[in-house]
């Protein structure tokens, strides 16, 4: 009997091809994943200047505010337009820290509840009209 020495060749062959084709994919599937990785990276560095700059002209915005706000600003511009506005001392400023919707309801309708000692009525009755 003789053998076939060409079988033997042939699967050493096929697993060649096939060791060669997993490889390639292998490689060709970490190429695209590192540029996909490159890509979000650098998606991520332009968001970030984005938003450093976004951040920075904010700051920018709220210094100018700041400065338009101050008391010589404020007063320059009295002054310039003729306002005739008088300057506000901190003894004129009255802080409220109670609840001031109920207490301007309760100011509202004091006419309406005057003779009962709650601002609200205790009790509400329906009655069906037949």
């Amino acid at each position: 009997m003789k053998k076939n020495s060409s079988a033997f060749v042939n699967q050493l062959v096929v697993w060649f091809l096939v060791t060669i084709f997993c490889s390639g994919s292998v490689g060709l599937g970490t190429v695209w994943m590192r540029q996909q990785i490159s890509i979000t990276a650098n998606n991520n560095r332009r968001l970030e200047a984005a938003i450093k700059d976004l951040n920075r002209r904010i700051e920018e915005a709220n210094a100018f505010i700041a400065v338009e706000q101050s008391r010589e600003a404020l007063e320059r511009r009295n002054v310039e337009f003729a306002l005739g506005l008088v300057p506000v001392s901190d003894t004129q400023v009255m802080h409220v820290s109670d609840n001031t919707v109920a207490r301007m309801l309760t100011r509202t309708n004091r006419a309406l509840h005057a003779d009962t000692d709650t601002a609200l009525p205790t009790t509400i009755k329906f009655a069906l009209h037949r």
